[in-house]
């Protein structure tokens, strides 16, 4: 309980007595002031202003210690001396006239507790506002989507003061060559909880001709009581033709600049009829004059500090929507540059970008079954478009020529083996012929039936060769006879370095053999055009990948993005590349990817080293592959159920067949 302390002489300080049961001590000093208080709890002190004028700076000091917490304070003065008291002894908490009754004092108790209340009151309000501004901030630095983030601003604003309706515009710039006179404010959104509102994006010019645009000017907040009955000094007018069209009122308006941290407009919120009542509906028509009232001071403070976190918040949506596309156009031009290397594949990188977003949005709503539990958010889902965008990057460190082999011999190649061949049947010929006339001269004509055999022979021989050549040439899969035929061609050695095959005697082909052994080595490829060397070289592409984007300094959700393009071949037994991987080391998103890209690469238009499929041979294939254990069959269930592979957008990046 609290004790009454009277620092002073009791009989000046206090008139009457108290009431039964109470009691007060009665202090000469401060130091018997503070020696009645240790130990116990708080204190009623009703002090003599002169005692109190005696210690001054010593109260003072005690107070600013800690004190102040535990005592009230009440000076005792005379009437005619309270002003001049307040101003010398600011640490009192209040002053009492000579002598003090105790109905004065009960008097000045009930007042101090119903004060003591309000400020508690106050002071609830204002940590109610505070936290829910706290809160709304949060929620809006967290919003990265604009669209969404403009309703969220515009419904925050409304809420903390109670409006019935809103409207939100932006500020657009116009180019400094056009100055200032060309800004615009673009209408974005409306809502009102009364009408429907038939919204529709449109632009005015930023000037004193509306409300908003004079506040975007201003950079002022505007409260208009009522929009129907402004001042004649308001250079603006309110527009009445949404009210007559949709039978609504318009009342009272607060209109707020958003301001960001350079103080520069970037928007204004509307609000529009605060109510009395937050869930009435404003209609019939005349509850308006009944139930709307005008915005506050305190809904000016709200409304403007919820504008200016709004305003950042939008800037920082807004830049990072910016440079996220600036991104998105940068990997798209950049994966254009790589495949103007191999134009057969153009269009690749996105189709497989196209199919693999497609098929994980998909498998993010299976409830049912192995895929129940996989659930991916907004980045994850970026992320692997990126990835899909990327996953064929490495590829500009692939030299070009083994990207382009569409047969098993290089163009160049096979150019050198036509005209050797043209050589070989025209040093036959010429041979034939230079023989054929000596035995004419000579008169040994039973002579020239063998030598026309043997010439038809040799030329046949050579013919034969070199069709063999032209037949084994094309990559498609060679069977077993076929092989064991090119692989038995006569050839000779390969040349050791360039000045033995500088040094060669062109003529010595017409004596044959007809092919190096490096040609037939070549033309004995088994399936498709591409050697082991050859193939390897290619695959480095995925290693190549993985190196340059893991030099990239990538961002948190997006950290990813170089294992999964780096694992979009290896296969779930193993018998991937690069790194052979099993199913435990392959993530998901690249699972994905990898059937998307097969079943592109298989139904894409012809390229020189295979033949387009039909897309239900291709979903044969990828069936196969998933019954033997290399593609996942749960994803690949989901992209044949769901016909991923019918995606409007996919098959409109197809190249039709000429």
């Amino acid at each position: 309980m609290a004790q009454l302390l009277i620092w002073g002489e009791t009989r000046e300080i206090l008139a009457g007595e108290l009431p039964a049961g109470a009691s007060a001590s009665e202090v000469r000093s401060l130091a018997a002031l503070q020696a009645a208080l240790d130990g116990r709890g708080p204190a009623l002190v009703l002090a003599d202003s002169r005692r109190l004028e005696a210690e001054k700076d010593a109260v003072a000091a005690w107070l600013q210690g800690g004190s102040a917490a535990r005592v009230v304070l009440l000076a005792v003065a005379d009437p005619a001396e309270a002003e001049e008291l307040r101003r010398r002894l600011p640490f009192v908490d209040d002053l009492l006239p000579r002598p003090v009754t105790p109905a004065r004092l009960l008097e000045h108790t009930v007042d101090a507790i119903h004060g003591r209340r309000r400020l508690e009151g106050a002071l609830r309000r204002k940590h109610d506002e505070l936290s829910e501004l706290n809160r709304i901030g949060v929620a809006l630095s967290a919003e990265r989507d604009i669209n969404k983030l403009l309703e969220l601003i515009l419904t925050k604003s409304r809420e903390i003061t109670e409006a019935d309706a809103g409207s939100l515009y932006l500020v657009e710039r116009a180019p400094e060559r056009d100055g200032a006179n060309g800004d615009r404010l673009r209408f974005m959104l409306a809502q009102n909880d009364t009408v429907d509102v038939p919204f529709e994006e449109s632009t005015m010019p930023l000037d004193d001709t509306s409300i908003a645009g004079y506040v975007a000017g201003t950079r002022q907040v505007e409260n208009v009581p009522d929009a129907y009955n402004l001042p004649e000094r308001c250079p603006y007018r309110h527009s009445r033709s949404f009210d007559e069209k949709s039978g609504y009122r318009c009342k009272s308006m607060l209109v707020v600049p958003m301001r960001d941290h350079e103080n520069v407009v970037v928007g204004v919120v509307q609000l529009i009829n605060k109510k009395r009542d937050p869930g009435v509906v404003l209609k019939p028509i005349a509850l308006v004059e009944k139930e709307v009232v005008p915005f506050t001071r305190v809904d000016e403070e709200l409304a403007s500090s919820l504008a200016s976190q709004a305003a950042v918040a939008f800037e920082n949506a807004d830049l990072i929507d910016r440079i996220r596309k600036l991104f998105d156009q940068f990997i798209r031009r950049a994966v254009a540059a790589v495949e103007l290397r191999d134009p057969t594949t153009a269009g690749h990188s996105e189709r497989v970008a196209i199919l693999s977003v497609d098929l994980i949005e998909k498998v993010d709503s299976v409830s049912t079954g192995a895929l129940a539990e996989l659930r991916f958010n907004r980045d994850q889902v970026e992320e692997l478009r990126y990835a899909a965008l990327l996953h064929d990057f490495g590829k500009v460190a692939v030299e070009e020529k083994f990207l382009k082999k569409g047969k098993k011999l290089y163009a160049t190649q096979m150019i050198a083996i036509q005209q050797r061949f043209a050589y070989i049947l025209k040093a036959l010929e010429a041979e034939y012929l230079r023989k054929r006339l000596l035995a004419l001269e000579a008169g040994r004509t039973a002579d020239l039936a063998a030598l026309d055999a043997g010439y038809e022979l040799r030329r046949a021989e050579a013919e034969r060769i070199r069709k063999a050549v032209k037949d084994a040439n094309e990559p498609t899969v060679v069977e077993e006879e076929t092989f064991h035929a090119v692989m038995n061609l006569p050839t000779r050695d390969r040349f050791q370095n360039h000045e033995a095959e500088d040094g060669f005697d062109v003529e010595a082909w017409a004596e044959g053999p007809f092919l190096t052994s490096d040609e037939v080595e070549a033309l004995s490829i088994r399936r498709g055009s591409l050697s082991p060397e050859e193939r390897r070289k290619i695959e480095n592409h995925v290693s190549h990948t993985y190196e340059f984007l893991q030099t990239l300094p990538w961002t948190g959700e997006f950290r990813r993005i170089p294992e999964i393009a780096w694992k979009h071949h290896e296969k779930l037994d193993g018998s991937g590349y690069p790194n052979r991987l099993l199913a435990r080391d392959i993530p998901v998103q690249s699972r994905m990817m990898t059937i998307a890209d097969i079943f592109d690469a298989l139904v894409a238009w012809d390229r020189p080293y295979k033949k387009s499929v039909s897309f239900q041979r291709a979903l044969d294939i990828l069936g196969e592959e998933a019954v033997a254990g290399k593609l996942d069959r749960d994803l690949l269930q989901v992209f044949v159920e769901a016909r991923i592979f019918d995606s409007p957008a996919f098959k409109a990046r197809l190249r039709p067949k000429t």
